[in-house]
């Protein structure tokens, strides 16, 4: 790919004070997830008009389908590395997504032009693997440049059509353990995914997608962030489940509360497949929205947290979004706290994204001592009852007092050929529940539960030691199958 020589241009708005020579971005107005504007704001990521960290130091991995690097907003913020996985493709009027994403993290403030970015003078770089998207090129593309990548923003989820679950494409997993594990210095690329889109239900309100159906955002190693409105309730689209961190702003039903966010220059992009854009200036658009667009939200709050504090490990930034996201949609009623006090909900994970809270705790955050895991086997061999809501309960024992980060849960029933059918809770000793599996449309052809991974973080800050119950339920009729055993790894320290 074409990478030319970039210049990061400093504006020093917002430290110590305003800039009289400050020019305010004709967009900027428009961006109404961004700014706390009442005392009980459910929508904003909480960014202040005034803020000192603008992502400053910290180079961002946009993998996605490129990037116009020329982009007028985007050029001064592009940095060296940008790589192709296309041969000479210089081609970007097919990079619609990557651009917009882009644009959410680093475009660039205070130049005059369009809006401007929550990390607005971070660096970002492009890898086009989504126009390639082989298993190889995507665990490549996870740590090309780990030695200078600090985040790396995914929004993209699951493709079915790949022919085999990710769980199973262990050079996936090999990169997302290798980045986390030696990139940033030993500290850990911070890997943000979009959560999905396949919260839609159908004409019985049965939801066809979670985030545990997926091999991927259900990994200890990434960070899943799910969307709201501008109401801050879920948008229809965004996926429930347990392994889900933080929410953030995105479109929702109300057409003029989509995303404003850089587009491919000129006539092309989605300007050129939406036509109510209705942008004089093409280069942008403010209809961008999914998880897609609620993903490098969440980034460009973590570029701001690791300006204020370098010394985080990707494990802290979790923790921190945790602890300081705030409490949307109050009234839902799957709210709960956990056993460490957390608000926590299979909806929206901890809460929306708060940027000022979490760079607050930032400062003065004491980092995690080192992690350790520990894993439990239990052998059951019953069949499960056919649709019966009582099924079966198994337990494990955990006597190691030892706080938890995330919890794997791995289920083996093989022979169960409809996995749509099957409830799955875990429980944790603190009483805590996460729901791995519920019924559901499987979308998965002959997928079984094969020893399948599930994921939950629901139950962080939690102690370990205690009683782990699985229950298992059969929700439909006339497909059995048998629970043969499942394995419990905690995660932490």
């Amino acid at each position: 790919m074409k990478v030319g020589i970039y210049f990061i241009t400093l504006f020093l708005y917002g430290c110590g004070g305003s800039n009289e020579n400050y020019v305010q971005d004709p967009l900027e107005k428009e961006l109404w997830y961004f700014y706390t504007n009442a005392s009980e704001d459910h929508s904003s990521i909480n960014l202040p008009n005034k803020f000192p960290y603008k992502g400053r130091g910290v180079t961002i991995a946009i993998v996605d389908n490129g990037i116009d690097i020329d982009h007028e907003d985007l050029s001064d913020n592009i940095g060296y590395g940008n790589y192709s996985y296309l041969p000479n493709d210089y081609n970007f009027s097919d990079s619609d997504h990557g651009t917009s994403v882009a644009g959410i993290i680093a475009a660039v403030e205070g130049n005059g032009v369009g809006g401007r970015g929550i990390a607005p003078q971070s660096t970002i770089i492009s890898f086009n693997v989504m126009k390639v998207p082989a298993t190889k090129n995507i665990a490549d593309a996870l740590i090309r440049g780990i030695s200078k990548v600090d985040i790396s923003n995914n929004s993209w989820g699951d493709f079915n059509g790949w022919g085999e679950p990710l769980h199973l494409k262990t050079e996936i997993e090999n990169s997302l353990k290798v980045g986390t594990e030696t990139g940033r210095s030993g500290k850990g690329i911070v890997y943000i995914f979009s959560a999905g889109n396949g919260a839609l239900i159908d004409s019985n309100g049965i939801p066809f997608d979670n985030v545990n159906y997926s091999g991927l955002v259900n990994n200890k190693y990434t960070l899943p962030i799910c969307a709201v409105d501008n109401t801050g309730t879920k948008a229809s689209y965004s996926e429930t489940g347990a392994t889900l961190l933080v929410c953030a702003p995105s479109k929702g039903a109300v057409k003029d509360f989509g995303i404003v966010t850089t587009d491919v220059s000129g006539n092309y992009g989605y300007n050129n497949k939406d036509k109510s854009t209705d942008y004089s200036n093409k280069n942008y658009t403010k209809f961008f929205g999914g998880t897609s667009a609620a993903a490098p939200m969440v980034t460009g709050v973590v570029a701001l947290l690791l300006e204020a504090n370098t010394d985080l490990s990707w494990r802290d930034v979790r923790k921190i979004l945790a602890e300081s996201a705030r409490k949307n949609d109050a009234m839902n009623a799957d709210w709960l706290k956990n056993g460490a006090g957390l608000w926590v909900n299979h909806n929206y994970g901890f809460g929306l994204v708060d940027a000022k809270k979490a760079v607050d705790l930032a400062l003065n955050w004491k980092n995690l001592p080192p992690g350790r895991s520990i894993a439990l086997v239990k052998n059951v061999g019953i069949t499960i009852p056919d649709n019966e809501i009582n099924g079966i309960v198994s337990t494990i024992n955990v006597t190691d007092d030892m706080n938890v980060e995330f919890v794997d849960i791995y289920f083996d029933a093989p022979d169960h050929p409809k996995v749509g059918d099957l409830e799955i809770i875990l429980t944790s000793p603190s009483g805590t529940k996460s729901i791995l599996s519920e019924l559901h449309n499987q979308t998965l052809g002959v997928f079984r539960y094969n020893n399948w991974r599930f994921g939950s973080i629901r139950h962080l800050g939690e102690s370990a030691r205690g009683d782990w119950k699985l229950i298992v339920n059969d929700r439909r009729k006339d497909s059995i199958g048998t629970f043969v055993k499942w394995k419990l790894e905690v995660h932490g320290y």
